[in-house]
Formats: structure tokens, C-alpha cells, sequence
């Protein structure tokens, strides 16, 4: 089973990174990929740019690692209520390669944000459009207040731990 993990996010300093990086560790899995979008040189998607030049060796890059992979964990960053535009270009550029790109894929959707309501913005939105590219999400997790909730690499309100293993075990035993 091929896993990949990434963040919706191309911020040097990603909480949902760390929150994704987080999760993946209680998988317990041998093989867990950690992608970073800051690791790929992909413009904002312009179908000039597609008509032009075609699909960059970055996008089919990209691509291709999500397409080979089984199971998705994923957290989206939320920037005004809404997903990242690097993350909602990512997935234009790979769903003009594929509608369905995403289609049997076992994802895992997770956010976190410095405030009271955790992302479930980007969390409601970006799970409407990872259905509509085909993945089929098992689990969903909401982590508010990071930066009170979150230090040195894990979670530490017991709380909301407790709730992320339950979901994590929960993803595992739906696999």
C-alpha cells in the first residue's frame, strides 16, 4: 500500500504540515511519503499557459505521485474561509490531465488554524472538491487553536489526541 501526506500549503512554516506530519506518525506504517508543494515549481493554473506549453515535467510530476498512491492523508490550510490557492491549483492543473484523477483513493482530510474553528472552512470546501476529483474520504479531523494545542511535534491537548488517534484508527480499520 502506497501512502502519501502532504499539506495544502507552500509555507515554509506549515501547522497543517505538522499537523499532517503528526498523523502520519500514528499510522504506523513503514512507508508514508511526506510531499511538500514548496518542492514543486507549478504556476498558477491558466489554461493560456496549458494551451501554450502543455503540462510541465512539475505538474506530471506531481501528479503521478498522487495517481500511484492507495491512500491520501491530507490537511488543508485555510487562508480567508477558504482553501489555499496553491492547493485548489495543484489539483486544477492534475484534473485537466484527469477529471477523475483521485478515483479510488482512500483519503484522510484533516485542517488546523491558528483560531477557535480549526480550518472547517477549508476543511467543508476542500472536501467537496476532493469528491468531486473522484477520492473517496474515509475521515475527517478538525484541530482549533494550534498554536495553544500544538507544541514540539504532536497534540498536546489530551482531548483532542485522544479524538485524532480514534480518527486515525478509525481510517486504519476502514482501509
Amino acid at each position: 500500500m502506497k501512502i502519501i501526506a502532504f499539506a495544502g500549503s507552500n509555507s515554509s512554516t506549515s501547522i497543517n504540515k505538522q499537523l499532517v506530519i503528526y498523523a502520519s506518525s500514528l499510522l504506523n506504517e513503514d512507508q508514508i511519503e511526506i510531499l511538500d508543494l514548496d518542492d514543486y515549481t507549478i504556476p498558477t493554473f491558466d489554461i493560456d499557459i496549458e494551451k501554450a506549453q502543455g503540462f510541465s515535467d512539475e505538474v506530471k510530476r506531481f501528479y503521478h505521485k498522487l495517481v500511484e498512491a492507495n491512500v491520501l492523508l491530507i490537511s488543508l490550510a485555510e487562508h480567508n474561509a477558504c482553501i489555499t490557492a496553491v492547493f485548489k491549483s495543484y489539483m486544477d492543473w492534475c484534473s485537466r490531465i484527469n477529471s477523475k484523477f483521485l478515483e479510488g483513493k482512500k483519503i484522510f482530510v484533516m485542517s488546523t488554524s491558528p483560531g477557535g474553528y480549526g480550518g472547517k472552512n477549508s476543511l467543508e470546501v476542500g472536501s467537496k472538491l476532493i469528491t468531486k476529483l473522484g477520492g473517496e474520504i474515509l475521515v475527517d479531523f478538525s484541530l482549533p487553536k494550534f498554536n495553544d494545542n500544538f507544541v514540539e511535534g504532536r497534540i498536546t491537548n489530551q482531548e483532542l489526541n485522544e479524538e485524532l488517534v480514534i480518527k486515525v484508527n478509525e481510517f486504519k480499520n476502514k482501509l
